[in-house]
């Protein structure tokens, strides 16, 4: 037979509760006070964050608006400048083209000016003249229609005049402000006497008629 446990057992406690006084706990003023500063500390918190998170909403739409700006203005530039880089590259290219054709005119002058220099009628003697004209004469007029043609395509060139008038001859004067004004006041000073005649005339028929 087994021998029964003798051993003193731990009585259950029941806990007894008062639900006066339970409530009356929960609603003390320090727990009021309590509940009060958690909820103003939450809202201050949720408040803090509502307004960190409206200035970063801010913050992004500034960032986003000047990014755009700096897009658009980027744009503008760089077509700016590309348009620009397309200007300067086709002047430079008008340039050199120029530059090239004035140095063919320039060699080629040069070639007729050795020729031309070489010929030395001076040096002729008496009885060889209509033979040594005869192999001349080519030459000059070859080197004069060169000469006549180059000046007389001058003008297509848009960076230099220096084709434009032959060497020797008058360049036209061109009219500028200070010399219409100069023939203005001339003509004025000119027609000043006549025009106080014609005043003095009208004054006069006033007064009669008046």
């Amino acid at each position: 037979m087994p021998a029964l446990d003798t051993r003193s057992q731990q009585p259950y406690r029941q806990m007894e509760l008062n639900p006066h006084a339970a409530d009356d706990a929960m609603h003390s003023p320090e727990r009021v006070r309590e509940q009060v500063e958690k909820l103003r500390m939450q809202a201050e918190l949720f408040e803090q964050q509502r307004l960190q998170s409206e200035s970063q909403s801010r913050e992004l739409e500034q960032s986003t608006m000047r990014k755009a700006h700096f897009n658009a203005d980027l744009n503008e530039l760089g077509q700016k400048i590309h348009n620009a880089v397309r200007r300067i590259e086709r002047e430079l290219e008008s340039m050199s083209n120029e530059q090239q054709e004035l140095e063919h005119v320039c060699d080629c002058f040069k070639r007729h000016l050795q020729i031309l220099s070489a010929l030395q009628p001076q040096m002729w003697p008496p009885e060889g003249v209509s033979d040594r004209l005869r192999e001349a004469i080519p030459k000059l007029d070859r080197a004069e229609n060169d000469f006549l043609e180059a000046y007389a395509m001058g003008r297509k060139y848009r960076h230099t005049d220096v084709m434009v008038h032959k060497p020797g001859e008058v360049k036209e004067r061109k009219l500028t402000w200070r010399k219409l004004r100069e023939e203005m006041a001339k003509g004025f000073f000119f027609h000043l006497p006549l025009f106080l005649l014609i005043l003095i005339s009208w004054a006069t028929y006033i007064l009669i008629t008046n």
